[in-house]
C-alpha cells in the first residue's frame, strides 16, 4: 500500500492522482443532487481555444467525436480517460521505470494518452445510443425551432458547438448545433436563433440573432426599394404632364 500511495504521488503520475480524486468527488456529489449530471463543467474544458485558433477547434472537435462526448456527457468521457491513464501509468511504470526517471515517465505519459483515448471510444461507444435517446426524449418535449438562446460552448462553428435554450418550468436544454454556413464563428454567452433540425448531422442549425436581424432588414428593404422608386417615377411622370398641361 506504501508503494502505491509513492507511485501514485510522483511528479509525473501527481497529476493524474489528483484528477482521479476530482472526478470521484464529482460524481460523488453529483449522485447527491448538488450537481446536475449534464452540468456546465461538461463544457468548461476548451476555455483556451478561441475564434481565430480554427484549426485547434477543428482537432478538438474530432477528438469529442472520437470519443463519442458528443452523445456521452464529457465529464463522464474525462473521468474515463483520466481513470485509465492512472492505472496504465501506475502499471507501466512499475514495471518499465522503476528507477523512476521521469524522463521515461514522460515518455511513456504519450502512448498511455493515445491508448487511453482508444480504450475511452470503446468504453463509451455502447453508451452512446443510451444518452442519446435521453437527449433526443428532452429535445422532442420541446419544440426548438425558432426557439432563441445562448452559446454555452467556448466555440460555435460550422462544425459543432452547444446551445442553452431557457424553458419556463424545467431546467435548461442544451442541443448540440452547427452554425449557419452564412455566419462566422460565435463565442460563448451569443444570442442564436435555432432555424431548422438537420438529419443528416443530428444536430440543430443556429443563426446569430444579429445576422438574422440583419438578413430580415435586407429582405425588407429589398422588397420595398422597388415600390418606391416605382412611386418616385409615377410622382415624376405626373409632375412632366402637369407641366406640359
Amino acid at each position: 500500500m506504501k508503494e502505491l500511495w509513492i507511485q501514485a504521488t510522483e511528479i509525473y503520475n501527481l497529476p493524474l492522482t489528483i484528477g482521479l480524486i476530482f472526478f470521484c468527488a464529482y460524481w460523488v456529489i453529483s449522485s447527491i443532487g448538488i450537481f446536475d449530471f449534464d452540468t456546465d463543467v461538461d463544457i468548461e474544458v476548451d476555455t483556451d481555444l478561441d475564434v481565430e485558433g480554427g484549426g485547434g477547434v477543428s482537432v478538438f472537435n474530432g477528438i469529442l467525436n472520437f470519443v463519442n462526448a458528443t452523445d456521452v456527457p464529457l465529464m463522464l468521457v474525462l473521468t474515463i480517460i483520466n481513470t485509465v491513464m492512472w492505472m496504465i501509468a501506475m502499471a507501466t511504470n512499475h514495471v518499465l521505470n522503476p528507477n523512476n526517471v521521469s524522463l521515461v515517465a514522460f515518455g511513456l505519459l504519450v502512448g498511455n494518452f493515445i491508448i487511453s483515448v482508444i480504450v475511452a471510444r470503446y468504453i463509451t461507444k455502447p453508451l452512446a445510443p443510451l444518452f442519446k435517446s435521453l437527449t433526443d426524449d428532452v429535445e422532442k418535449a420541446l419544440p426548438l425551432v425558432g426557439q432563441t438562446g445562448k452559446v454555452k460552448s467556448r466555440v460555435l462553428d460550422h462544425n459543432y458547438g452547444q446551445v442553452e435554450i431557457p424553458r419556463d418550468k424545467n431546467a435548461p436544454a442544451l442541443i448540440n448545433c452547427k452554425l449557419s454556413e452564412s455566419d462566422s464563428a460565435l463565442v460563448r454567452g451569443a444570442d442564436v436563433l435555432v432555424v431548422k433540425f438537420d438529419q443528416d448531422s443530428q444536430h440543430y442549425i443556429v443563426r446569430s440573432i444579429e445576422a438574422q436581424t440583419n438578413s430580415t432588414i435586407s429582405t425588407i428593404q429589398a422588397s420595398t426599394l422597388p415600390k418606391s422608386e416605382e412611386s418616385s417615377a409615377d410622382q415624376q411622370e405626373h409632375l412632366t404632364t402637369k407641366k406640359e398641361n
